[in-house]
C-alpha cells in the first residue's frame, strides 16, 4: 500500500501514509537512519534518494503540497514544472497558499500568499501548480530583467500563453513589486526566440540601442534554397548590395563539437559569399551590456 501511495505522489510519502499503511515508527527511524528514505518538509520522506535533477524538484513541491495546508506549487517551482526555460533554479521550493493562511518561510519551503481562483490552478501530471498566467504574473516581476525575457519568450514558444494570456499575465503583475523594472519585457517577448541565449542577446542589442530587425532569418541563395537560418537578423549594405549581418548566439553544448565547428564555419563562408555577415557571440558576452551591442555596431 505504501509503495503504491508513493508512486502516485513522486515517491514521497508522509508520516499520515505511514501510519495508515501500518508501518511502525521504529521501522521509519531505522529507514531514516541508513538513509533509505530521506526526509524533506516536516513530516514527508523521499523514499527515493537516488532521485535528482527535475525528479528530485518535482518531490520536494510534492512534498509542500502535502505537509502545508492549501499550498500548490507556485512561482519559479511552478514554472520550472510548466517546462519553461531560463528559470533560474529557486533556493527554495516556492508554493502560493491562500491569503489568510500564511505560513512562516523554512529553510527548504519559500510561501506566497495570494488570492486564487479555481481557474489559477493546474495539474502538471497530478501535482498542484498555479497556471501559466498566474505563474508568469507572480514570476516575471521577481527575475532580472535578462532571466524575465527568457521566461517570457519560453512561455510564448511552448503555448504556455498565447498573445492574450501574455497581456492577462502583464494586468495582474501591475503594482507588484518590481513590476515597473520589467514592464517594457511583457510587449518585447517573442515565441521565435528558441533558447534562453537568444533572448539574453536580443535584450542586450534593445536595450543597447540596436534591436534586430527580425529573428529566424531565412537566408536564401540565387535559387531560393535556404542556406542557414540566422539567429538575429539586422538589415544593412554589404558587399554585393542588400545583404544581412546575422548574429548567432553559440550555445556551447550545441557549437563546441568538432562537427558543429566545421558545419558554422561552412555556413558563414556560404554566407559570406551571398553578401551577407555573420558574428557569434556566447554566455558570457552577455553578462556586459555594451559587449553584444558594440559589436552590433561595429559590423554594421
Amino acid at each position: 500500500m505504501l509503495r503504491r501511495t508513493a508512486a502516485h505522489q513522486d515517491a514521497v510519502v508522509t508520516t499520515r501514509d505511514v501510519a495508515a499503511a501500518g508501518l511502525p515508527r521504529a521501522a521509519l527511524r531505522t529507514a531514516l537512519r541508513r538513509s533509505a528514505w530521506v526526509p524533506l518538509l516536516r513530516g514527508s520522506y523521499l523514499v527515493r534518494p537516488e532521485l535528482e535533477g527535475p525528479a528530485l524538484e518535482r518531490a520536494w513541491a510534492r512534498s509542500a503540497v502535502l505537509t502545508v495546508r492549501g499550498a500548490v506549487a507556485g512561482v519559479g517551482t511552478a514554472a520550472r514544472l510548466h517546462g519553461l526555460s531560463g528559470v533560474p533554479l529557486p533556493h527554495r521550493t516556492q508554493v502560493v497558499v491562500p491569503v489568510g493562511a500564511e505560513v512562516h518561510q523554512r529553510p527548504d519551503l519559500e510561501p506566497h500568499a495570494f488570492a486564487l481562483t479555481e481557474g489559477d490552478v493546474v495539474r502538471i501530471r497530478g501535482l498542484p501548480a498555479t497556471a501559466g498566467v498566474r505563474t508568469l504574473a507572480h514570476l516575471v516581476p521577481a527575475l532580472r530583467r535578462l532571466d524575465a525575457l527568457a521566461v517570457l519568450d519560453s512561455a510564448l514558444r511552448t503555448g504556455l500563453v498565447d498573445a492574450g494570456g501574455l497581456r492577462r499575465a502583464a494586468e495582474l503583475a501591475r503594482g507588484r513589486r518590481g513590476s515597473l523594472a520589467v514592464q517594457d519585457l511583457w510587449a518585447l517577448a517573442d515565441a521565435r526566440a528558441e533558447s534562453p541565449l537568444e533572448s539574453r542577446v536580443r535584450l542586450r542589442c534593445a536595450e543597447g540601442g540596436c534591436p534586430p530587425d527580425d529573428l529566424q532569418v531565412l537566408l536564401r541563395d540565387e535559387h531560393g534554397r535556404v542556406v542557414a537560418r540566422g539567429d538575429l537578423g539586422f538589415r544593412r549594405r554589404s558587399r554585393s548590395g542588400r545583404g544581412w549581418l546575422v548574429l548567432e548566439a553559440d550555445g556551447q553544448e550545441v557549437h563546441s563539437t568538432p562537427d558543429a565547428l566545421y558545419r558554422d564555419r561552412w555556413r558563414a563562408d556560404a554566407l559570406v559569399a551571398l553578401g551577407h555577415d555573420v558574428i557569434r557571440c556566447t554566455w558570457a558576452d552577455t553578462l556586459s551590456p555594451e559587449r553584444v551591442p558594440s559589436m552590433v555596431r561595429a559590423a554594421l
